[in-house]
């Protein structure tokens, strides 16, 4: 059986990279021909390729004369990009064919037996990718070829609007549909009249330990992974966590002033290993958080609005929502709850969770 996996593998995003990996990685295991299709969007491929651009020009301090120099910033995502890529490259099959248009994408149409689209939120139709018929399986034969999704989101969605009945045409042709939180669920349930089942993200559904790189950091630390400004009272919680625990702070991806640390341009291993190895994260992201449980690790969650739904609703299936910074996690501090998460039965949780969402995915593909 042939299967085709689409979902973000293109991008400067760890989370993206690695979901994208996971999947793929466990349906290999389950011996499927399984690939990527190398699906990449021209407006997101140049949104992402902008940013590292290294070169421009600048008037000398010496001279009118206009000189060439080279962005620091821009190097490093070029660093990073590299590496995400190489990894990918390294641990995953892409297709052989590669499309930036969605005509091109019509080659595929009958190719595969199943189609996967997911993980991440290739359903969200707010953000800066706008609405993509092709996420929703568009190009795919329904004669040739069964239409599932795991894990697929609407992110930050909560209203499919002037999309609506094009999303719900395309939704009716799915044979299963798996999504990874329960806005998603409603979405499908409320705008579309179709059952949608949630499952984990796919990063859940595999092992680490021969992808992880365990960091050369001799003292603890404390692991930042933000994509967003750190407030003030934020920041000021942070530096006396670290002053409580004696911990260095390290920041991953990210530049972070109050870090001893900072790996802006770490590899997708590199990434695995330092939560993998951190006394302690602190993260205001949906990756972050999956990634601190699974290496069973006491964190805490700055809840941007932008992510609050997701994030939110991961916590809350696995009893977990006091990880949300506030006033009452900050008191924490002095009684030492903070550092002390009952993992013997979130990780019950966990293991059930991770056998139900294998059994609905591998029904999926099996049906029909």
């Amino acid at each position: 059986m042939k299967i085709g996996i689409l979902t973000f593998h293109h991008v400067d995003n760890y989370g993206a990279t690695l979901q994208a990996c996971a999947l793929w990685s466990f349906l290999k295991s389950q011996s499927y021909d399984v690939e990527i299709i190398d699906y990449r969007p021209l407006k997101i491929a140049w949104i992402y390729f902008r940013a590292l651009l290294p070169i421009k020009r600048v008037k000398s301090s010496n001279s009118e004369s206009k000189k060439i120099r080279i962005n620091e910033k821009s190097l490093i995502y070029i660093s990073r990009n590299w590496k995400m890529r190489r990894f990918l490259l390294s641990h995953v099959k892409l297709s052989q064919k590669k499309f930036y248009d969605k005509k091109g994408l019509k080659y595929y149409h009958d190719k595969y037996d199943v189609v996967i689209c997911g993980s991440d939120q290739i359903w969200c139709i707010d953000s800066f990718r706008g609405y993509n018929s092709s996420f929703f399986l568009d190009f795919v034969s329904n004669k040739t070829t069964r239409k599932i999704s795991y894990a697929a989101s609407f992110g930050n969605t909560t209203k499919l609007g002037t999309s609506q009945q094009e999303i719900c045409t395309l939704i009716n042709q799915f044979q299963t549909i798996l999504v990874r939180d329960s806005n998603s669920r409603e979405i499908i349930a409320n705008e579309c009249n179709k059952k949608a089942i949630k499952v984990l993200d796919p990063t859940f559904l595999i092992k680490y330990d021969a992808l992880k790189r365990p960091p050369k950091i001799k003292n603890k630390y404390l692991l930042l992974y933000i994509q967003a400004e750190i407030q003030a009272e934020e920041e000021e919680f942070i530096k006396f966590l670290a002053q409580e625990q004696n911990l260095t702070i390290v920041s991953v991806g990210r530049s972070e002033r109050l870090a001893q640390i900072n790996l802006e341009s770490a590899s997708p291993k590199e990434w695995i290993g330092l939560h993998s190895e951190a006394f302690y994260i602190v993260t205001n992201t949906y990756h972050g958080t999956v990634f601190s449980m699974i290496f069973n690790k006491p964190f805490t969650v700055f809840l941007p609005n932008d992510k609050s739904n997701k994030v939110r609703d991961l916590l809350n299936d696995f009893g977990l929502t006091n990880r949300i910074f506030s006033d009452k996690l900050k008191s924490q501090l002095f009684n030492k709850e903070i550092f002390n998460i009952d993992y013997e039965s979130v990780s019950n949780i966990i293991e059930s969770k991770i056998m139900e969402s294998k059994k609905y995915l591998i029904e999926a593909i099996l049906q029909g």
